[in-house]
């Protein structure tokens, strides 16, 4: 559920607020804002534990949509390197995680058109973690 971290810790950053326009694991109809989905990885042998996430973004315009995604992603990069640990996010969720490590987003990418003809668009990155022990 790091990608579940992930979403609070933009919550807490003021990207957005849980269940309004930031979204876990479902894309919702008709609703904007970004969408936080997990994106499968190999992990090698003797690897941290990784997962690869996605951050869809639909706006209420092309541009809105673009220029959300933008924001989160000059974020991402240029704290990349502080972002050391992610809160738990109860009550769905005790798990917090430290030795967080995120690499960089990838550019943003145009995934294609809702049924209102929105684009929708997409980054995608890693996040190299340990789980807090309780």
């Amino acid at each position: 559920m790091i990608t579940l971290s992930l979403a609070k810790h933009l919550e807490d950053e003021d990207f957005g607020v849980i269940d309004t326009d930031i979204f876990y694991q479902k894309l919702t109809l008709d609703k904007k804002g970004i969408y936080i989905a997990d994106v499968g990885e190999s992990v090698g042998r003797h690897s941290r534990d990784s997962q690869g996430y996605e951050i869809l973004s639909r706006g209420a315009s092309d541009v809105d949509g673009y220029k959300r995604l933008q924001e989160i992603r000059k974020y991402l990069i240029s704290n990349y390197q502080d972002i050391c640990e992610l809160p738990a996010v109860p009550p769905i969720s005790t798990e917090s995680y430290t030795n967080v490590h995120l690499t960089k987003p990838s550019s943003i990418t145009n995934v294609g058109l809702d049924a209102q003809n929105r684009v929708i668009y997409s980054i995608t990155g890693s996040i190299l973690y340990k789980e807090k022990e309780q």
